[in-house]
């Protein structure tokens, strides 16, 4: 046999252990995503009941491993980060000073399945 064909059964090998360990392990995130919406929708389910009976007690509840509280409701805010970036770019005369606010942090990549 010559080693072209060694090397092509061994990469064919390879990708074929590749694609099995893939289709492996998007099972399992696809598996564990339906499990974490069916946690989830019971978790917003025991949180509504929980609302109502710390309304109905009047108080918040605790114990030695933590808390149960009611939280008002609010206003979050939030810029839009390309407009401002568009001021300061376009007129840094008169918003540049906006830049001394501007704050950045890394994200890391990472792998999406759905």
């Amino acid at each position: 046999m010559s080693s072209v064909t060694t090397d092509t059964k061994q990469t064919t090998l390879v990708g074929e252990t590749l694609d099995r360990r893939i289709t492996e392990l998007v099972e399992l995130i696809r598996t564990s995503q339906m499990q974490a919406a069916t946690l989830d929708a019971r978790i917003t389910l025991a949180k509504d009941e929980l609302r109502d009976l710390l309304s109905e007690r009047g108080s918040n509840w605790s114990d030695d491993s933590g808390y149960a509280q009611l939280t008002s409701e609010g206003v979050r805010r939030s810029y839009d980060t390309r407009a401002l970036d568009e001021l300061i770019i376009n007129d840094p005369l008169r918003y540049g000073w906006l830049k001394d606010y501007r704050r950045e942090s890394r994200v890391n990549g990472g792998v999406r399945v759905k």
